[in-house]
């Protein structure tokens, strides 16, 4: 989610991410995502113009009112919420979810499809939309020893942010880079991930948007919750043309017992590799966003673009 920028803002950011993140740290671990998470909910209470806003990108998707589970828009809106803020401080757990950890940050189901393409001896792409805390499977990974590469947003953004915003950034960018990952530009060439594939690298990139900016890459139209929706084909391209696999990844809470969120990966997208590069992409394209669709009806209250859901954003 975006907001917008103000003085009140920046009295927040100052406290959140000085001794407000400090404070967290002092919480057994992942106490600390539990607060964070209700600190979330509460703020779906105070923001009501963003809510609302949240609230009618909703109904475009849900337009009975409610979702498949019968949960109501604005239930899905807090829950939305709720992980807005999981996804923003994730940055302060990073250095408590370890090896030894993170099992009790999140789950696995799926995780054997992946071992078992990285044990050919090929890199594996893996895209994933912004769901619960996005970073957190790409984090995980690393700790368990695999080489991952994530492609991020660039730098480009749609808000200027205020000089105290720009700190806020550099603390959140600070955080990231204690990731056991490599970081690649997404406003940059994608022709060394090649490289970084046949050396059996897993490349992770988004399969829905840039998080908090201008869109990066290609993007094909299809259908996605019932509205026409730009999906990215870089990881279609990227699977073309380095030979690797195309898997899908997505990150949700879980509702029961045992850790805090669950990551699903899914079987190999099929790619007719003997088509034009075209023809692949289109293809691609499709299955994309009807797994997007699915996942995304499945955990509405995980995904974090809801206020991107409208025309002029993520709907052209």
């Amino acid at each position: 989610m975006i907001f917008g920028e103000g003085t009140i803002k920046d009295l927040y950011r100052k406290f959140v991410w000085g001794s407000g993140l400090d404070a967290l740290g002092l919480l057994p671990a992942p106490w600390e995502h539990r607060v964070v998470r209700l600190a979330g909910r509460s703020a779906a209470l105070a923001a009501h113009r963003k809510r609302r806003e949240v609230e009618q990108n909703l109904l475009r998707a849900f337009p009975e009112g409610h979702d498949a589970a019968g949960r109501t828009l604005g239930s899905i809106a807090q829950d939305a919420f709720a992980a807005h803020f999981a996804n923003q401080y994730i940055g302060a757990s990073f250095a408590r979810c370890t090896s030894s950890t993170w099992p009790e940050y999140l789950g696995w189901r799926g995780l054997d499809i992946l071992q078992d393409h990285l044990r050919d001896g090929r890199g594996v792409v893996l895209t994933h939309p912004h769901m619960g805390p996005a970073q957190l499977p790409t984090h995980v990974l690393g700790c368990m020893g695999m080489d991952v590469v994530q492609i991020g947003g660039g730098r480009v953004t749609e808000v200027t942010l205020s000089e105290t915003g720009e700190w806020a950034r550099q603390q959140r960018l600070e955080r990231e880079r204690r990731m056991p990952v490599e970081i690649h530009d997404g406003a940059r060439f994608l022709r060394p991930l090649l490289r970084r594939l046949s050396q059996g690298a897993v490349v992770m990139t988004a399969a829905d948007g840039t998080g908090g900016g201008e869109e990066l890459g290609r993007r094909l139209i299809r259908q996605v919750l019932g509205q026409h929706m730009g999906i990215p084909v870089g990881a279609v391209w990227l699977a073309l043309n380095s030979g690797a696999p195309l898997l899908t990844l997505h990150c949700y809470r879980n509702p029961g017992d045992g850790p805090l969120y669950m990551a699903e990966i899914g079987t190999e997208i099929p790619l007719d590799r003997d088509q034009g590069t075209t023809d692949v992409l289109e293809d691609g394209a499709d299955h994309l966003a009807s797994w997007l669709d699915k996942v995304l009806r499945a955990h509405p209250g995980d995904w974090l673009f809801w206020d991107g859901f409208t025309e002029g954003a993520l709907l052209p």
